[in-house]
């Protein structure tokens, strides 16, 4: 564990990218699912602004402009910078968690092992508050990438639906670990108190995914009459 600790002295985030996805990959719990839900939705984050940049600078989205900016200032002084938080301090309090398991189950003493499963499930309520943050931030940042969808330039669709997709995914991969987190805590009142929380976040999650999937029908059929008007061109009048 004091190994663990030492690698975390420097911050996940600003290691290179090959790297950090190997340490995801590396069969250790740490950096682990709750991270990797605040890296889905930091993505989201950074590709949400940069359709508000783009778009921001094209004439025919002008009257949105406001909208841009407030967005862009949103993610930067405050969405942004809560995820990255809640991405090291996931990966930090979770190798603790881990600690006090492999510690608990090693003890010989009763008294200790009922010390350290007590001290891992209180961690353990806190690294799930941190996930709740990382849903409820995520849902922000999937109803901010449907609007630049729908109000953004045109040309840069694809960036917000990739936006829209990775901060569903954050969303949804809370909910999983949440999920999984509250049957751990199934005996302590912080179950109970957070399972409404826990499927209020669910039914946002249905309503948002349902306009999700509208913007994909619409560049669908966009698509589509596009490439039918394109072969109507091509085909030679036959009469």
């Amino acid at each position: 564990m004091e190994e663990n600790e030492e690698a975390f002295n420097n911050e996940l985030l600003a290691r290179p990218a090959g790297q950090l996805l190997n340490d995801f990959g590396a069969g250790h719990a740490s950096p682990g699912s709750g991270s990797a839900a605040a890296l889905l939705a930091l993505l989201a984050a950074k590709m949400i602004t940069t359709v508000c940049e783009i778009s921001a600078r094209k004439p025919e989205c002008q009257k949105y402009l406001r909208d841009f900016g407030q967005i862009v200032a949103i993610i930067k002084d405050e969405i942004e910078p809560k995820l990255r938080h809640l991405f090291e301090q996931d990966a930090k309090d979770f190798d603790k968690v881990v600690g006090l398991r492999i510690a608990r189950d090693e003890a010989t003493d009763q008294a200790q092992k009922t010390k350290l499963a007590k001290e891992s499930l209180d961690l353990l309520e806190v690294a799930t508050n941190y996930t709740f943050e990382v849903g409820d931030l995520s849902v922000r940042l999937m109803t901010q990438g449907i609007a630049m969808f729908e109000n953004g330039w045109h040309a840069v669709r694809g960036d917000s639906g990739v936006a829209i997709s990775a901060a569903m995914s954050a969303v949804m991969s809370s909910i999983f670990i949440i999920k999984l987190n509250l049957k751990t805590l199934k005996r302590r009142n912080y179950a109970r108190s957070s399972l409404e929380r826990s499927e209020e976040l669910r039914m946002r999650l249905a309503e948002l995914q349902t306009q999700a999937f509208k913007c994909v029908a619409a560049i669908s059929t966009e698509s589509i009459e596009s490439i039918q008007l394109e072969l109507a061109v091509e085909v030679p009048d036959q009469s």
